[in-house]
This record gives C-alpha cells, sequence and structure tokens, in this order.
C-alpha cells in the first residue's frame, strides 16, 4: 500500500514528513525493539509551500534533487518512485525559482470547475475554508462516473515506463517541439524560464503521454497538451521597461498595455497557436 503525507508546509518544518507507523509498513520495516521505524512516505503532499519560508522550500528543493531528508537525528533516504505534490491556493508569492524548475510539471484547476471526483449526484461538498452559511456546489456529474476505478496499481506504473521507453518520436515532431522551445525563449513577454532542465521535461513528458493514450508514436496534439503542464508555472513574465523591443524604438506605454493582463498561459497558447504544425 502507497503511503502520503499531507504537511502544511507554511506551518512547520519539513522535517513532519519523517513520521510513522505507515500501513505500508511490514515487520522488516520495524526496529529490533519492535516499534515501527520513521521514514519518508511514498508521495509527499505539501500545502501552500510559496507561503513557506525560504530555507523550508530549500529543505524541499534538496529532497526532490538527492531524496534524502536531514535531521538533528539522523538522514533519512526517500523510497523508490518518491513523488512530491504542491497544492497551492495561489501563485503569489512565487515559489523558489530553482525549485520551480525541478517541478515535472503543473496543473491549475478552474475554481468554477467544482470537484467532479469528489461530489456526487446527491451530496454536497464544501471547502474546509468555508462556514455553514457558505455557498457551496452541487454536482451533475452522474453517479455512474463515480463507480470508475481511476488507481495504477504499481505494474500499471511499470508498464507505462516500459513502453514510453520505445515511444517513437518521428523528425518532425521532434522539431515542432523545438520550435515551442525556441519560440517561447524568443517571446517579447517571456524573460525567463525556459530552461534546458525544462526542454529535457518536455521531452519525457510527450513519451510517457503516448502509452496513456493508447499510441506507440507521439502526434502533435500530444506535445501541445504536453506544453501546457511543462511551461505555464516555469515562465517567467518581463517587465514593460525591460521588453526587448523597447531598444528599437518600442512606446513604453504601447508596451505597458501589451503586457497588462498577460498571463504564462496566454504565453504558451499563443506561441502553440505561432508555430506551424506538422501533418
Amino acid at each position: 500500500m502507497t503511503a502520503v503525507r499531507i504537511v502544511r508546509a507554511n506551518q512547520g518544518p519539513i522535517h513532519s514528513l519523517v513520521q510513522g507507523p505507515f500501513p505500508s509498513q511490514s515487520r522488516a520495516d520495524r526496529t529490533e525493539s519492535g516499534s515501527p521505524e520513521l521514514r519518508l512516505p511514498d508521495i509527499a503532499i505539501l500545502q501552500n509551500l510559496n507561503q513557506a519560508d525560504y530555507d523550508v522550500q530549500i529543505q524541499v528543493l534538496e529532497l526532490i534533487r538527492t531524496k534524502r531528508i536531514y535531521t538533528k537525528a539522523a538522514v533519512f533516504t526517500a523510497p523508490k518512485g518518491f513523488c512530491v505534490i504542491i497544492i497551492q491556493d495561489t501563485s503569489d508569492p512565487s515559489l523558489n525559482k530553482h525549485l520551480i524548475d525541478h517541478l515535472f510539471m503543473s496543473h491549475r484547476h478552474d475554481p468554477e470547475a467544482g470537484l467532479v471526483n469528489l461530489e456526487t449526484a446527491s451530496e454536497w461538498i464544501e471547502d474546509d475554508r468555508s462556514s455553514s452559511s457558505s455557498v457551496v456546489r452541487k454536482s451533475i456529474v452522474p453517479r455512474s462516473m463515480h463507480s470508475v476505478e481511476r488507481t495504477f496499481t504499481e505494474t500499471d506504473i511499470k508498464n507505462l515506463l516500459r513502453q514510453s521507453k520505445n515511444v517513437t518520436v518521428t523528425a518532425e515532431v521532434e522539431c515542432y517541439l523545438q520550435n515551442i522551445v525556441t519560440f517561447l525563449r524568443l517571446h517579447r513577454a517571456v524573460s525567463g524560464g525556459v530552461t534546458p532542465r525544462a526542454t529535457h521535461y518536455f521531452n519525457t513528458l510527450i513519451k510517457c503521454l503516448a502509452p496513456l493514450h493508447g499510441l506507440e508514436f507521439v502526434t502533435p496534439s500530444l506535445v501541445d497538451l504536453a506544453a501546457r503542464k511543462i511551461y505555464p508555472h516555469r515562465v517567467v513574465l518581463t517587465v514593460p521597461d525591460r521588453e526587448r523591443s523597447l531598444q528599437y524604438g518600442s512606446d513604453l506605454g504601447a508596451v505597458r498595455a501589451y503586457l497588462d493582463g498577460m498571463s504564462a498561459e496566454a504565453i504558451v497558447e499563443d506561441v502553440l497557436e505561432s508555430v506551424e504544425t506538422p501533418l
């Protein structure tokens, strides 16, 4: 059984991840005294890490990079397949830029979409921060949809990893991917974030998406989907007085108007519309 630990990163040290016992621990995981051995969980869910201290964010970065966490008493090594999931209410303040670059992918959930995987046709769900007088939403998802199994077994994950290594990427699709990266780097509203690590993750994700969609090759639509997951949390927007077209005589007021309301998601969509899609 997979062990999951949820921590409010802005309310305490990251060392609280090291706890026990976990449901998956067997007798072999116990100390000589018979007490459960402390260890890291298989999945760590960190809430509001962007509101945590700088030192806490650096600890998480080191945990992702080295798969180890250091305490005053010992060094704990993360289990194989260790995964960190960060949940944020808002993107302000931003995470440490190096930590952001090490996050594989991101997903933004629109509050207006509701929580279709938690609500049922006959039940009401309320946010844990809402009061009893708050307005809640009722799901319109048919009950039959909630009976569908949505879990991945360890065997499923191993099979997907094996299949991803055999996925075919044609020269045309590879060129399409590289053009997206180039257009992102040269976009006038971008000042950074399109790193070599991001490109590496971009290549990895397109190969992982193919077997998930029952394909043995990568299509342009999968490249578009991967771009929407890899870059929105990485792209750093430029400020008006540093926008590159000012070097060639652009009006600062016009630049401010252009950048007003610009978002990373909008930049990614602009690039996907600009790059020619291979047939």
